[in-house]
């Protein structure tokens, strides 16, 4: 990972978590635990898509996105929040040895890994705010379930228009995981 990269995840990471704490309220208890879900929840999410990206040989880095990072943080002040902080920027090392049908997989399963991600996240910290009332692992929980139901709407440049138009039976197990979680914590 290259120093503007770091950078990159860094400003985002700092963004987003401040951009939370002015949705649910300014303090530093809150500050530190966006800080916490934040860097659990959105800075893995976009590593994943990296790390995946990487181990099927494309050249892979994060690169911030300052309107998006400015609109999470005015619209936080609005009472709702609109994060797009960024994205993995990917480019094939050798698109011209690959087929067509090796590149749509690649798509697929880097598309994946970020909401994929969430979902693992969102039932772990399920799990720990199911033992653990009150605690910020129902907060975690929520936000990674909310995040893999967003980027799994099948409309680019979302996650899910890649998974939906790769095979719609993995998009429907993804969305039906994440929805069930969703509802299962909407009932504690």
């Amino acid at each position: 990972m290259d120093t503007i990269e770091l950078r990159d995840i860094l400003i985002s990471w700092l963004v987003l978590s401040v951009a939370f704490m002015n949705l649910f309220g300014i303090s530093l208890e809150n500050l530190l635990m966006f800080l916490f879900i934040i860097g659990l929840s959105v800075i893995i999410h976009e590593l994943a898509h990296r790390e995946v990206a990487k181990r099927l040989k494309f050249d892979a880095k994060y690169k911030a996105w300052p309107m998006g990072l400015i609109l999470a943080l005015v619209t936080s002040f609005a009472g709702f929040l609109f994060a797009a902080p960024g994205a993995v920027m990917i480019s094939p090392k050798y698109v011209f040895h690959e087929s067509r049908e090796r590149l749509k997989e690649a798509n697929f399963k880097i598309s994946a890994a970020g909401p994929g991600t969430n979902i693992i996240l969102g039932a772990f910290f399920a799990v720990l705010a199911l033992n653990f009332a009150g605690s910020l692992f129902y907060f975690a929980s929520m936000i990674n379930i909310w995040l893999a139901i967003f980027n799994l709407i099948p409309f680019p440049p979302l996650d899910g228009s890649k998974i939906f138009s790769y095979d719609v039976k993995y998009w429907g197990v993804m969305i039906g995981i994440a929805a069930a979680l969703f509802v299962l914590l909407g009932s504690f």
